[in-house]
């Protein structure tokens, strides 16, 4: 690539991520084309027409529009289920806060107090999602200052040393206290230099009349702060906290284990620790995941891949809920830039009634709505049904009743066909919470059953059936009562258009009945008006009517009737928890890009850095490599040659991927130098050169993390990586 040593040539490094690579040849009317559309594109936020620029504008303009009205209630339908989920934790360590140092109040009080005082301390475990705390140690301290104490939160980076903490700590506590008494720096005294100890605090918390408020002390993250650091406040600390009642608030990311490990046993027997437990990420996922995809407030949902894509980021990560909403948000968009028919959007907004696309779709667009396989399969269904050819075929060849009707109809099925799973969804959390612990699942796990298996090919959804099958008749009279609140509430679904017309209503309520009266003649088709006889119960019956062994005592008309409520709840969830691949228009409203995801959330450094290094060809435009490749095209070894017009990292990578676990460093260099030594038949490098390249591309190697020294050899260093 380059025919000299250009040390000082900043481009000249592999480990320098952007290569600038202008064009060649310019034009005026490439120029004033591109500039025109560079300014379309940024007026329109981004968006182009897409089907091949046949796209009509207003639809373009629309699903701009629609992702701004979309996205924004979602995410404060986001922040409001973090800050109320967080909200439980962090009233819990107010009320700590408030009832802290009772020995000061019974002090003022006239009461004897205790001979010997201790530093109340919050431990609290924030958990590992570090990027996470400021918002919720931000929450945790305006819930605080409501409550009317005076709060200092505390980070890491800036309380390196002691004098530095207490600046800091000193510096909010008395902003807290100017807020509230309009007192100001020229309380001081006019000195002009101040010396930031705690005795300052005494005296101004004296004199600023703080009977019955705390002085909380927020340690935002307590594994980033230096143990002495820590050590020799908590001591100073424990001086004062007969005047001042400081309240300690460790924020942890670890462990409790963390605070033993940290601190001397002097120091935490200094403490009063109480632990709380403020990592409710899981709760806060549960909960969006019930609302926005559950209960359907979102109008895109995630298919199976995608959906399992979204909870590895968050629970094989970092638990972060802000991760979290970055990757929905990101799948948002991409939904509305990149799918031509997201405009369809409009029509399922939320806690209203299905309306007609506000815009009218023009023949590629129908045609592609057309093409999609679950709206075939709808109109072979329809095509069954009486009269159902000449309505297949207005709608195969009439693009106004398409969109008129057929449009609207499987809208409405799409909507209904939510209501019901989260029907079906709500029924399996009401019999998990009856079953064993064991058996018991949180709602984005069944949600992604849900989404990701058939009903038969789920295992959880047959272990949770055998529970209902081995249910007494107390147990399944509690268990319909549940089922019945649950029907109640989705009174609006239109069952003709799903669940191939069950009325689930009528079966459960069917149910309900006979199990309380299952003696009564009312109810058809179930007993006879005679009394049934004891019959003989065989082995196999026991095995498939297993709620025989666990209500001895009932009769055989209980029992059927447990058979039949059984029957009853299996229809049910059967009806409910259809795969979304059998409803029409899934494949718009059901997002399925999960390797777009990936790509964008789940960063592979070193397999990046292993194909620049192994085909940097591929990576760096240069005439001598473009050359190269087009004479050896079509060769099976064309990725791995090694050339002299490579980097000299590419070449010293190439050549320690043929070493073992230990490579020799001359070795290393003669092999290297054989290569480069033909770079140039005229002016070949001196050796002094190529030493110094050599040492330049090992030093990269070892920063990029793929070699280390070694004190076995010290002509030796270590192979850390091997193949992707």
């Amino acid at each position: 690539m380059a025919e000299s040593y250009k040390p000082m040539d900043a481009f000249d490094s592999m480990t320098e991520s952007t290569f600038i690579i202008k064009p060649k040849t310019k034009t005026k009317t490439n120029t004033n084309t591109n500039t025109n559309s560079k300014s379309d594109l940024a007026a329109d936020g981004g968006y182009l027409t897409l089907l091949q620029g046949q796209e009509p504008v207003e639809s373009m303009q629309l699903r701009k529009r629609l992702f701004a009205q979309l996205w924004q209630p979602l995410e404060e339908e986001l922040f409001t289920i973090e800050k109320q989920v967080n909200n439980i934790g962090i009233t819990e360590v107010c009320d700590f806060v408030d009832s802290s140092y009772g020995e000061i109040e019974r002090r003022e009080q006239g009461q004897v107090a205790r001979p010997f005082a201790e530093v109340s301390a919050a431990v609290t475990f924030a958990g590992i999602n570090t990027g996470d705390h400021g918002k919720l140690f931000q929450s945790l301290q305006d819930q605080l200052l409501e409550r009317g104490h005076h709060v200092a939160l505390l980070e890491s980076q800036y309380c390196n040393t002691l004098p530095n903490l207490q600046r800091s700590l000193l510096e909010q506590m008395f902003n807290s206290i100017y807020a509230d008494t309009d007192a100001g720096p020229s309380a001081f005294g006019g000195t002009k230099t101040v010396t930031y100890d705690l005795g300052l605090l005494q005296l101004w918390w004296a004199n600023a009349a703080c009977s019955g408020k705390k002085a909380v002390v927020v340690l935002q993250d307590f594994e980033g702060f230096a143990p002495t650091v820590v050590d020799d406040f908590i001591r100073i600390v424990g001086g004062y906290c007969d005047a001042v009642p400081i309240v300690l608030v460790l924020g942890l990311a670890t462990s409790y284990e963390c605070v033993h490990q940290s601190l001397t046993k002097a120091s935490i027997s200094m403490l009063n620790v109480e632990r709380f437990n403020l990592q409710r990420s899981k709760q806060c996922i549960d909960t969006a995941i019930h609302r926005l995809f559950v209960q359907g407030r979102a109008p895109l949902c995630f298919g199976a891949e995608a959906y399992k894509s979204l909870l590895d980021q968050f629970l094989l990560y970092s638990f972060s809920i802000a991760g979290f909403v970055k990757k929905l948000k990101y799948a948002a968009m991409d939904f509305f830039y990149a799918q031509p028919l997201s405009v369809l959007a409009s029509m399922l907004a939320p806690n209203a009634a299905v309306s007609a696309c506000p815009v009218r779709l023009n023949s590629d667009q129908v045609e592609l709505i057309r093409m999609q396989r679950s709206v075939q399969r709808f109109l072979e269904r329809r095509a069954t049904e009486n009269g159902g050819n000449a309505y297949v075929r207005q709608a195969l060849s009439d693009d106004d009743f398409f969109q008129d009707t057929v449009l609207l109809q499987m809208a409405r099925a799409l909507v209904m066909y939510r209501r019901s799973y989260c029907l079906g969804i709500d029924a399996i959390v009401e019999i998990q919470s009856m079953a064993p612990e064991a058996m018991q699942k949180p709602v984005r796990t069944l949600h992604y059953y849900g989404v990701g298996q058939q009903f038969d090919d789920c295992t959880h959804w047959k272990t949770l059936l055998a529970v209902v099958r081995r249910m007494k008749t107390s147990e399944m009279t509690l268990l319909l009562q549940k089922l019945c609140r649950l029907v109640d509430g989705a009174a609006d679904v239109d069952w003709d258009l799903v669940a191939d017309g069950t009325h689930i209503h009528e079966l459960i309520q069917g149910a309900a009945e006979l199990l309380a009266n299952p003696d009564g003649s009312a109810i058809p088709d179930v007993l006879d008006n005679s009394e049934p006889k004891k019959r003989t119960r065989t082995r196999t019956e026991m095995e498939h009517r297993p709620f025989l062994l666990f209500d001895k005592g009932a009769s055989d008309a209980q029992l059927n009737a447990l058979e039949k409520c059984c029957e009853a709840v299996e229809a049910m969830l059967r009806a409910c928890l259809i795969s979304y691949h059998d409803v029409a228009l899934n494949e718009v409203f059901y997002y399925r890009h999960s390797f777009l995801l990936d790509t964008a959330f789940s960063a592979q450094p070193r397999a990046a850095v292993q194909m620049a290094l192994g085909k940097s060809h591929y990576y760096v435009s240069c005439d001598c490599c473009a050359v190269t490749d087009a004479e050896d095209h079509g060769s099976d070894d064309e990725d791995q040659r090694i050339t002299p017009t490579m980097h000299d990292t590419s070449i010293a990578y190439r050549l320690h991927q043929e070493c073992g676990r230990l490579i020799n460093l001359y070795d290393w260099h003669a092999s290297f130098s054989s290569v480069v030594e033909r770079e140039s038949q005229r002016t070949a490098p001196s050796q002094g050169e190529i030493q110094a390249r050599f040492m330049r591309a090992v030093e990269e190697m070892r920063f990029l993390g793929f070699i280390k020294s070694t004190q076995r050899k010290t002509d030796h260093v270590v192979r850390l990586t091997w193949g992707m």
